[in-house]
């Protein structure tokens, strides 16, 4: 029997409490769910009843002191990232971070030096679109090379996040320390599918909106992209719109196109041949449970944090220039 990789959760708000802990349950033959911690007690005593009555903490110090952890899950604001991984780093565990990766680029490059100099254990973004069935579907339609390669990606993703909105109340995205605001913590999603489907971003061009400054320096956005591979991309993020909901992505290859709505994945071949595909319960969450546990058993270590800063970097270089094509680097 493979070993069960014993895990702590440091961050008890919604997202532990909505999509972690859901995708936690799916995958208990891979990975168990021992402890949590939260700096205000009543969050965390609720997730670890939630839980099972699993064990609780307040400060993550006694969490990582804890000799039966291996990995931690850190689902804080993204302010707080590079604090707890150093933390979770020293105290010898694997670790799982929510994306962004960070708050601003220094902080990223510190992520990352961190990771390389803990290259015995894991590092992971949890970058769930990376992981989502819909990606994982598109990019073994492309590879099947019937439809050719793929040359433009364009998503409207369009909606109004109200103020009481569960995933907003908190108001980091709105606070000086995370100067990307919801653009920044959303786009990072949408950057990493275009990075999977058309290549490196080399070149990248942003528009933005600050419609709602509830909602950070950034609620909106057109951000235009160029890949390595001479494809392109337009991504069309807004999150104060008014009278208007839209969620689509399109995906044109040379000999065919695909569409995806959030609960239909159509696929257009050559042949006039046309596929329809509902989305299963499957949002790319369990699938990163998985895939720590799957790296932690092999003893591979490694870091995949360099793909949550290539997906943060692309935007944070065109914010620092609006309405200017910049190029994407090192």
């Amino acid at each position: 029997m493979e070993k069960i990789v014993r895990l702590g959760l440091i961050g008890c708000g919604v997202a532990a409490r909505e999509l972690h802990w859901p995708a936690l349950r799916q995958v208990g033959d891979a990975v168990q769910l021992v402890a949590v911690c939260n700096r205000t007690a009543d969050k965390a005593r609720a997730l670890a009843e939630l839980a099972g009555g699993i064990d609780w903490y307040d400060d993550w110090q006694s969490l990582l002191a804890r000799p039966d952890i291996d990995a931690v899950d850190i689902v804080l604001p993204a302010t707080l990232n590079l604090e707890a991984t150093r933390a979770a780093l020293a105290a010898g565990k694997h670790v799982l971070v929510e994306k962004p990766l960070a708050a601003n680029p220094d902080e990223a490059r510190a992520m990352l030096v961190l990771a390389q100099a803990h290259p015995d254990r894991v590092t992971m973004v949890a970058e769930n679109f990376r992981h989502a069935w819909f990606l994982r579907r598109l990019r073994a339609w492309l590879a099947q090379g019937e439809v050719g390669r793929a040359y433009a990606l364009h998503w409207h993703a369009m909606t109004t996040m109200a103020h009481d909105n569960r995933y907003i109340v908190s108001g980091w995205r709105g606070s000086e320390a995370f100067p990307g605001g919801l653009l920044l913590d959303a786009g990072v999603h949408y950057v990493a599918v275009a990075r999977a489907l058309l290549g490196e971003v080399t070149e990248a061009s942003i528009e933005v909106s600050s419609v709602d400054p509830h909602l950070g320096r950034y609620d909106g956005g057109s951000l235009t992209l160029r890949t390595d591979s001479g494809a392109h991309a337009t991504l069309n993020l807004y999150f104060s719109t008014v009278g208007h909901e839209e969620w689509r992505l399109v995906v044109l290859a040379e000999r065919g196109s695909a569409e995806y709505d959030g609960a239909t994945l159509t696929l257009r071949g050559a042949d006039g041949r046309v596929q329809h595909e509902p989305k299963p319960d499957d949002d790319g969450y369990a699938a990163e449970f998985r895939a720590l546990a799957a790296a932690i058993r092999a003893g591979q270590g490694g870091s995949d944090f360099a793909e949550g800063w290539r997906d943060m970097r692309v935007i944070t270089s065109a914010l620092a220039q609006p309405g200017q094509r910049v190029r994407i680097g090192d």
